[in-house]
């Protein structure tokens, strides 16, 4: 039975393939430093490992009475 143009392992092979690439370019490498959840909130901070850059997110609760 033809199933298309490419056969199962062709598939397979390339699909392994896509991936190894999207690992090798990957994304940025960070690292937690602090992550603080309180009932007014969040806070997180990651470092970045390749630049040493900090990311700094607040997320604040609205919700309060």
């Amino acid at each position: 039975m033809y199933r298309g143009k490419f056969s199962h392992h062709s598939r397979f092979a390339m699909s392994v393939l896509c991936l190894s690439i999207a690992g090798l370019t990957g994304c940025e490498q960070n690292e937690k430093v602090i992550d603080i959840e309180t009932p007014a909130g969040d806070i997180q901070v990651e470092r970045s490992k390749d630049s040493g850059k900090l990311d700094v997110d607040v997320d604040v609760d609205h919700k309060r009475p």
